[in-house]
């Protein structure tokens, strides 16, 4: 380790998650994201996150790393939010949590809660249920409640690789429930999520979970994503422990799901005809789609289902189109159309976030606060096998929220995500000199750490020299090398709220000045490079530089 890095005492996680202020919708423009395909691969709804942390260890996630504990809000304080959201004209909402039915009880009387007045909202999973911790009441009540997109994760089919990456699954209960749900609920969506070419993993057990798929006849979408290891996870240190290679883990984490990874187990040639056999005998077969399209048309629109169709595809193809030629599948034979917008579109909803989330009044000179978000690539930069969803920067609008909450007027916050408010770098430079802010935060997914360090170098192009704070799944699990990058002042540590507001108070007692390395130190849960280091290095380069032309002078 780095000695001139310093590591502040460990931060305890937020408890009571009911205390915590309720998310200010109204510090994003939803109108910039409603017509995109969103988290879910939904348009028009709006991501509730009831819980934090996850209580299980699965090797290969960093989301226990980085909120080690697993808290939950009371079904009150999850169900007045979406009462709130539902009363604003939004009929569509995503649970975004790890788990979201860790706790049964829970589940199902929120679900209670929901049937007994009839909001009439369509819920969706998109991050998964735990599919063996389901069940039959727990099912009958979310369905009747309005659970339309069913998200279960199995990963593997495999019992030795259940064990090897931590989760365990009871796969028979798994496959139960899954039964249960397309048996006795038709027209629900439903999603599963498997994992190909883990480490050690052997052709006989990859086989095992497409076989898994293939007995789940009426999957709606079935993924077999390739897997990808990211730097800090327990699976990264499990990969080179077997022989995988730094520099092809570096490699294929740029790379979508979809595409065959230098990091595999086993010959490519067997991958590909793994997923070449997943995609003519399952996704294309021509009887099952006969059967889930009227019901996935039901719940959803065309530019929806062609995202979701086109993501099983390494080439750019033409969407649910192409689909219905390659299965041979005449437009006549399907008797229904796909859900048309007009019925999901949310009317008047700015002015009623604003009834919801007044503007406040904001202090002449009041500290000004940046957030961004890079996790979405630019345009010109999109790889098109991306699953490319364009999902509202919630984690974002969380410490916005808490800050205004602590600060009141005197501070003044603004929220940007990359290709939304901007789709390429000279926007962004153009928003930061016009905002001129007293400190910028940027998050980021590891997925897309290449393009988040080349934004902070842009940023600093800019000529902005004052304190820059990075945060996030990546940032925490990767603060050492992330911190290598010179432009960056700090790191968060896990969840950002109190963090960032003792930053904001510390900068704001400073005259917004950049904190010295005795200041930094009282702030749990952060890590940065000593300033006193930096500031030598410098020097050092400019000495150097001087000493150079000296010579130079001399030789000539």
């Amino acid at each position: 380790m780095n000695k001139s890095l310093i590591i502040t005492n460990t931060r305890k996680q937020v408890s009571k998650l009911d205390e915590l202020p309720t998310y200010d919708r109204s510090l994003i423009d939803y109108s910039k994201y409603n017509h995109n395909v969103g988290h879910a691969g939904v348009k028009y709804s709006m991501a509730v996150q009831a819980t934090r942390g996850c209580p299980y260890r699965c090797f290969y996630c960093d989301v226990y790393k980085t909120t080690k504990h697993h808290f939950r809000r009371s079904v009150d304080s999850i169900y007045e939010e979406v009462k709130m959201i539902s009363d604003m004209g939004v009929k569509r909402i995503e649970f975004i949590d790890d788990i979201f039915n860790v706790k049964i009880k829970d589940f199902v009387e929120f679900f209670n809660r929901v049937i007994k007045d009839n909001l009439g909202v369509s819920f969706f999973f998109p991050t998964a249920l735990k599919g063996d911790l389901l069940t039959k009441e727990a099912i009958d009540t979310m369905m009747q409640g309005g659970a339309v997109g069913v998200n279960v994760s199995l990963e593997s089919a495999s019992p030795r690789m259940q064990k090897v990456m931590r989760k365990n699954l009871d796969i028979e209960k798994f496959r139960e429930n899954c039964e249960y749900i397309s048996k006795t609920y038709p027209s629900a969506v439903t999603t599963l999520n498997t994992m190909h070419g883990f480490p050690t993993e052997t052709e006989e057990e990859a086989m095992m979970t497409l076989d898994f798929i293939f007995s789940m006849k009426w999957i709606h979408f079935p993924y077999t994503h390739i897997v990808r290891i990211f730097p800090g996870t327990d699976l990264e240190k499990f990969a080179i422990d077997h022989g995988v290679n730094k520099a092809a883990i570096n490699e294929a984490i740029d790379k979508s799901y979809h595409e065959v990874a230098p990091t595999l187990p086993f010959p490519r040639e067997f991958t590909e005809k793994y997923k070449l056999k997943f995609l003519k005998e399952y996704v294309l077969n021509k009887e099952r789609l006969l059967k889930v399209l009227p019901v996935q048309m039901k719940h959803f629109t065309e530019d929806e289902l062609n995202q979701r169709y086109s993501s099983y595809f390494v080439s750019r193809i033409n969407g649910l189109k192409d689909v219905l030629k390659m299965a041979g599948i005449k437009d006549e034979q399907l008797k229904i159309k796909c859900l048309d917008e007009k019925e999901i579109k949310i009317p008047n909803l700015k002015e009623n976030i604003k009834k919801n989330f007044p503007k406040k009044s904001i202090k002449k000179n009041a500290f000004k606060i940046l957030l961004i978000n890079i996790s979405t690539h630019f345009t010109k930069d999109r790889n098109v096998t991306e699953y490319d969803v364009l999902e509202p920067p919630l984690g974002l609008i969380a410490l916005q929220s808490y800050l205004d909450h602590v600060f009141g007027n005197e501070i003044e916050g603004k929220l940007i995500k990359s290709r939304i408010d901007f789709d390429n770098y000279d926007e962004l430079k153009k928003i930061i000199n016009n905002y001129e802010p007293d400190l910028i935060g940027v998050s980021a997914m590891t997925f897309h750490k290449n393009f988040f360090h080349d934004a902070i170098n842009e940023i600093r192009k800019t000529g902005y020299k004052k304190t820059l704070i990075v945060g996030g799944p990546h940032p925490t699990t990767s603060y050492e090398e992330v911190l290598k990058d010179e432009n960056i002042d700090l790191c968060a540590i896990g969840e950002g709220e109190q963090i960032l507001a003792e930053v904001v108070d510390m900068l704001m007692r400073n005259n917004g000045k950049k904190l010295n390395k005795e200041q930094l130190e009282k702030i749990d849960g952060i890590a940065f490079v000593d300033p006193n280091y930096k500031k030598q290095k410098i020097e050092n380069i400019k000495n150097f530089t001087v000493l150079k032309e000296n010579n130079l002078a001399l030789t000539e």
